[in-house]
């Protein structure tokens, strides 16, 4: 099936960047695919919608094809502005409260069993902390350290207090410490609902999301999620399931999974209606699940599948691929990325700078429907030629 015309629905994870910005990241994307295949992708400016959203509409004219799009960007970057405005202390306490919440209901052991590489990114954020408390604390333990007397903690107390506040920016800031704890807050604030605007957020996503299945005369539809986006795409999916059931089946609608956090809200005892949105998508809908996961990204839970792991039985089994960045981008890219668990995790969004079986461009913006992409052609590149002309 060649694809004429096609609606994209861009669910974001924990980032902050807004629509404008994430326009800016994608054309880059799209650079990079139009100097593999030949094309040439012209987009209009990205116009601000209800709910943080934004869409653009994009053109892009290959050798003997051309595809037309609708990216329609669904992200949360305007709320969690509102966690980085908070002070250290605040963001401290609430990224531990999350680090013991998952330790102490089991969900860290279910981490383990279905992907060991994520726990080294759960435990990243919470044993720097762990170090800088310990280091303030030298610092306080000073005069007993000297055996001075106790008067001299009016100092030490003080100044503890201060070293710990700067190690937190820097090398906190460096490593990312205050953003990975607002990710982990925002994740508990989902888990039990404790965000009035995420939890409104999640409805709004779904009237949107219903408003475009409903006016599009789109060939195909592609739900993007990246990161925790996949997330609010399951949700949305879900609902829309459940109160337009028909809108699911006007053309073939595909769930893009890509560096998916899925089970890291998933797993938690209390997250039972995510678990239920889950099962819903992959049982009662014609959806179709492509995941890619990719094994030097530690951010996702390479080597799951999200209906064994949480025990359902799809009508339609997920499609799962496994790749490696290095047969995507160039050798200067990706080691660029190496050593920054962040790079590497955005690499999914990066455009492909070599013909492979994963690259975002063509799954977005080429002719071919991403069922074909990712079940006949499993493992290969798209089927164009050289100069970038369809194969017959």
């Amino acid at each position: 099936m060649i694809v004429k015309k096609r609606l994209v629905l861009n669910f974001t994870g924990y980032e902050g960047l807004h629509p404008g910005a994430v326009r800016g990241r994608h054309m880059q994307a799209l650079a990079d695919f139009d100097r593999l295949w030949h094309a040439r992708t012209q987009a209009t400016p990205m116009e601000t919608e209800d709910a943080g959203c934004g869409s653009m509409r994009l053109a892009t004219q290959g050798t003997d094809w051309q595809t037309e799009v609708e990216f329609c960007q669904f992200g949360t970057a305007d709320i969690f502005d509102d966690y980085a405005k908070r002070s250290t202390l605040t963001r401290l306490l609430t990224g531990l409260r999350a680090f013991l919440d998952i330790l102490l209901t089991g969900t860290l052991w279910r981490y383990a069993v279905t992907s060991w590489r994520f726990v080294i990114f759960f435990l990243w954020p919470f044993g720097l902390t762990l170090a800088l408390v310990g280091l303030a604390a030298l610092v306080a333990a000073i005069p007993v350290i000297l055996g001075f007397g106790p008067l001299h903690l009016f100092w030490s107390l003080p100044l503890a207090f201060a070293v710990g506040a700067a190690f937190l920016r820097w090398p906190g800031k460096k490593f990312f410490l205050s953003y990975l704890l607002d990710d982990w807050s925002a994740a508990y604030d989902r888990i039990h609902g404790g965000n009035a605007k995420l939890n409104a957020r999640r409805h709004e996503f779904a009237a949107l999301l219903a408003q475009k299945l409903r006016e599009t005369d789109a060939d195909e539809v592609v739900i993007v999620g990246h990161s925790l986006g996949t997330v609010p795409a399951i949700e949305a999916t879900a609902e829309v399931r459940r109160t337009n059931p028909e809108l699911l089946e006007k053309q073939p609608v595909s769930l893009l999974a890509i560096g998916s956090c899925l089970l890291m809200i998933a797993f938690h005892p209390k997250a039972r209606s995510l678990r239920e949105d889950i099962r819903l998508v992959l049982q009662d809908t014609p959806v179709l699940w492509a995941e890619f996961q990719a094994l030097t990204d530690i951010i996702h839970f390479y080597g799951s599948d999200p209906a064994q792991a949480l025990v359902i039985k799809p009508a339609n089994p997920p499609v799962i691929s496994r790749i490696r960045f290095k047969n995507v981008h160039s050798e200067s890219r990706y080691q660029r990325a190496k050593g920054n668990f962040f790079k590497m995790h955005l690499l999914f969004l990066k455009g492909a700078q070599k013909r492979n079986a994963y690259d975002i461009g063509m799954f977005l913006h080429g002719p071919f429907v991403l069922r074909d992409l990712v079940a006949t052609y499993k493992g290969k590149a798209a089927p164009l030629d050289e100069e970038g002309r369809l194969n017959a």
